[in-house]
């Protein structure tokens, strides 16, 4: 099994929503208005430093976080870097 960590800028987060929708994914959680500071800079929600992230967590067989990883890669290649999107995969038991 593979824990999947989904961060997402808020604004698009409908868009990873429906690719997990898309692979059949039958659980995940959502955290919405996350905030904090990254390589693309501070989303803390206020005037000076506007927005934030959405993070999914989703635990799935390993088969099919390799293809749902591959998906989240097309959707960032496709919308660009505006789409804030990066994945990371844990090993669980």
């Amino acid at each position: 099994m593979k824990l999947l960590l989904i961060f997402v800028d808020a604004d698009h987060a409908a868009d990873v929503a429906d690719v997990l929708d898309d692979h059949d994914i039958s659980g995940y959680s959502e955290i919405p208005q996350i905030r904090g500071k990254g390589v693309t800079g501070r989303k803390l929600g206020t005037r000076a430093f506007p927005g934030s992230s959405t993070l999914y967590f989703a635990a799935v067989p390993a088969g099919a976080a390799d293809a749902l990883v591959e998906a989240l890669r097309g959707l960032r290649a496709a919308r660009g870097p505006e789409e804030g999107l990066k994945v990371y995969t844990l090993d669980i038991t």
